[in-house]
């Protein structure tokens, strides 16, 4: 075997090469050979490629990036209506009192320095 670096010179004196017109039939057969190969790989790269149907284009990313502005749209009307209105309907206190077996006792006022 020889080394890369050294040119392999056999193919050049080789008896069928000498004469110039095998020569050019073999360039040609290795042109079509090449050609051969090349269309082989880009079908398989072709196959291997993700696919979305036949003629079909791949899927946008719109509607995604649309979904995403109008959810963080809609977050910030929700902040802006509660800024606006205050408390709602359901953030106000009921005022549920406890039942206990126990008397209620009454309210005791506050100390004098609290008023």
């Amino acid at each position: 075997m020889t080394r890369p670096e050294e040119p392999d010179d056999r193919i050049e004196t080789h008896p069928d090469l000498i004469d110039p017109e095998w020569r050019k039939h073999a360039e040609l057969d290795a042109w079509l050979g090449a050609k051969k190969e090349l269309k082989k790989k880009r079908k398989q790269q072709r196959k291997a490629a993700p696919s979305y149907g036949y003629g079909a284009a791949a899927p946008s990313r719109w509607p995604g990036i649309a979904a995403i502005a109008g959810l963080i749209a809609l977050l910030a009307a929700a902040v802006v209506v509660h800024q606006v209105q205050g408390t709602g309907v359901n953030e106000k206190s009921i005022g549920y009192r406890i039942v206990s077996s126990q008397p209620a006792t009454p309210a005791t006022p506050p100390p004098p320095h609290l008023l």
